[in-house]
């Protein structure tokens, strides 16, 4: 059976003002300049086009209209894209602001020193055993580090993220019950007539901070929280609401509560910025990649567990992230959500001891 031929050029309406219309035209009369480009498909493929052609008149108003565009795009990106009531000179000055930053005056008030211990650490004396603690300062550092590797499409440096908010979240509410306990008994001691004031240091530590990252704010956030709990405690203790043993023991709850989040998230870091690992993405986990980047996938879950398929596919997102990737396809989340996350023991094992030495 002969299949029908494409219609012939001279049936289409060689008038100059038969051209095709489009709403979104850029051009007053509506000059659709795509739909032109397919009519005139024959003309435009020819070097030189025949002067006889019945629909050469077209094809010479869209070469007018395709420079009349092209000086519409070089106007309107010399304007930035700004209102065409803008002139040209105030809307480069967009261009001309830099970015954001601090001027490096935030500060931390600390008036206890079981917050400003934890915000400094402490390392192993030299020549002596033993371990160190992780610091506030150390764990600004590293969690700057996992957010840094977020924008490298980092699977497990967005989980991490998120399991440690999540657990500093949870350090927070703690403390706030604390908190709450200790007021509510100095409340009612002030009900009964004792006025007091809250504790607070003659000579209060002033931190400079300009941390780099939301993530050390985090960590701020938690510390102060932490010195005005222990002000709140020493409070009740020293008027006799709260027995020393118990005011101790609060304080004490809270602070290991603090560190258990500080060398987890050092922990983290550390096996994460490993030169092995460092370039592992989500695309290490997809069927097509190469052998170097199977054994990352498996090297990481074998040293840091099995990655949650919400997190992976990015349904479950970190507080703060570096990630820039556009909302994704269908086909493109379907793919995410075939990958296979858990794997064969002893070949992570493996891809462990060959990778991490």
């Amino acid at each position: 059976m002969d299949t029908p031929s494409a219609p012939l050029p001279h049936t289409i309406d060689p008038s100059v003002d038969a051209f095709a219309h489009s709403t979104s035209s850029p051009f007053a009369d509506g000059y659709d300049v795509d739909t032109e480009r397919a009519v005139l498909a024959h003309l435009i493929a020819d070097d030189d086009p025949d002067p006889a052609d019945p629909l050469f008149g077209r094809y010479q108003l869209l070469l007018e209209r395709e420079e009349a565009l092209n000086r519409m795009r070089e106007t309107h990106a010399l304007r930035q894209g700004s209102d065409p009531l803008v002139r040209p000179h105030e809307a480069q000055e967009i261009s001309r602001i830099g970015q954001l930053g601090s001027d490096g005056a935030d500060r931390m008030r600390l008036h206890t020193r079981d917050a400003m211990r934890l915000f400094l650490g402490r390392a192993v004396a030299p020549g002596e055993s033993g371990h160190a603690m992780a610091g506030g300062r150390r764990v600004a550092a590293s969690l700057r580090a996992l957010w840094s590797l977020s924008g490298n499409d980092n699977p497990y440096a967005d989980w991490k993220l998120i399991e440690i908010a999540d657990r500093i979240s949870g350090i927070r509410r703690a403390n706030e019950l604390e908190q709450q306990h200790a007021r509510q008994l100095l409340d009612a001691a002030r009900e009964k007539g004792l006025e007091y004031s809250v504790l607070q240091s003659r000579e209060p530590a002033q931190v400079s901070l300009g941390f780099g990252s939301p993530y050390g704010y985090m960590i701020v956030m938690l510390l102060v929280e932490l010195d005005w709990l222990v002000r709140l405690v020493r409070s009740a203790v020293l008027r006799d609401l709260m027995s020393s043993t118990e005011g101790f023991r609060r304080i004490g709850s809270a602070r290991h509560r603090c560190l258990s989040v500080f060398h987890f998230a050092v922990h983290c870091q550390r096996v994460l910025t490993r030169a092995e690992l460092l370039p592992l993405s989500r695309i290490d986990f997809l069927p097509n990649a190469d052998a170097a980047a199977r054994q990352r996938a498996e090297a990481a879950r074998a040293l840091l567990g099995v990655l949650p398929r919400d997190v992976f596919t990015g349904a479950r997102e970190p507080r703060h992230s570096r990630r820039r990737v556009s909302r994704l396809s269908d086909a493109e989340l379907r793919l995410l959500d075939s990958v296979p996350l858990s794997g064969d023991d002893a070949l992570a094992q493996a891809a462990t001891d060959a990778l991490v030495q």
